[in-house]
């Protein structure tokens, strides 16, 4: 007996997606931020404004890229997307903090050449623009900061957080390089921001790389699941069980599960209550359950297939998933 959490009306809490017009508005701050400090960081010759363009322009992709997986995940399933695209803010989410974190090697090895090989500095310039980079990328921050558990808009709330940070290090570093003409002050503010940011980047990296490689998520303890599983009234044993993440919110789970011989009506009640549990405790919508009795077979065809008989006479094997399903003694001829 199957069921799957593909027939099951219940789902788990969603996080809604970020609206679009959001997603735009920041976008478009980013740019024009982008560009004035790009244009600041020459005037001033400075590497930390420089940096903190390079982050903007990365979140300018970032949030392009953001809105296109918005949408592109609010397709329907079809008959060769059968889970429709909800992996797409996966996907974006690794290439995002790729970026971040090859611009954060990059401004690193540029900020130890110039602590190597002091440049001047125009720190009143440089505060200005850091300032004005400060205000719109925190602004943009604010309208992302309600879907900081969506991977892929987390990633985007990252950069934007990050640039705030980078803003704020730099217009420091600017004052001190105005006051007391302290060029060093611009490079060691630019390490320590892209450190940062590099390391938070690569932490989303772990997680889509596990999502992408159909790892247990983080969020659920593959053990609890089994032992809640076996609590349940009627199942005598679990095995073959598998939990991985469709999307950031999306969990599923398949498994195969030993029960006591009963019923339809009885197994029935079982199946609810197993999938009630599953869905309140680690919220787990979609799950694919496989039922056994436990004298009988194995269910499904990824068990261990029987051992062939001897000549002289056919003996019955376990299977290697438990030892609670019996394959029948074969035959011969």
């Amino acid at each position: 007996m199957t069921a799957s959490g593909a027939s099951d009306h219940r789902h788990a809490p969603v996080v809604p997606a970020a609206p679009d017009a959001r997603l735009i508005v920041s976008l478009l701050l980013n740019l024009v931020i982008t560009l004035l400090q790009v244009a600041g960081g020459f005037i001033a010759n400075s590497l930390g404004l420089l940096s903190d363009a390079a982050h903007n322009l990365s979140d300018v992709v970032a949030l392009g890229l953001s809105l296109w997986a918005v949408r592109l995940g609010r397709r329907p399933a079809t008959p060769t997307r059968t889970f429709a695209y909800k992996r797409a803010e996966i996907l974006v989410a690794l290439f995002n903090s790729a970026v971040l974190v090859a611009i954060s090697v990059y401004i690193i090895v540029e900020a130890i050449d110039r602590l190597l090989h002091p440049r001047p500095v125009l720190g009143l310039w440089v505060v200005g623009f850091a300032v004005g980079g400060l205000v719109i990328n925190t602004t943009a921050a604010l309208l992302l900061r309600a879907h900081r558990d969506d991977l892929n808009l987390r990633s985007a709330f990252l950069h934007l957080v990050g640039d705030a940070a980078t803003s704020l290090g730099v217009a420091l570093s600017g004052l001190v390089v105005y006051l007391f003409d302290w060029s060093y002050a611009d490079a060691i503010v630019s390490i320590v921001v892209s450190l940062w940011i590099g390391r938070e980047a690569f932490a989303i990296i772990r997680r889509t790389v596990n999502v992408l490689m159909e790892g247990t998520p983080e969020s659920v303890e593959f053990d609890e699941v089994r032992q809640a599983l076996t609590e349940i009234p009627a199942v005598r044993d679990v095995h073959d069980l598998h939990i991985w993440s469709l999307s950031s919110h999306d969990l599923a789970l398949s498994a195969h599960v030993v029960v006591a011989d009963a019923a339809l009506s009885e197994l029935g009640r079982t199946m609810t209550n197993i999938k009630g549990m599953l869905l309140e405790r680690f919220h787990i919508a979609h799950a694919t359950i496989e039922l056994e009795t436990a004298e009988g077979e194995c269910a499904g065809s990824i068990c261990e297939p029987p051992a062939l008989p001897s000549r002289d006479a056919a003996q019955p094997t376990r299977s290697r998933s438990g030892g609670h399903s019996r394959w029948k003694a074969m035959r011969r001829g």
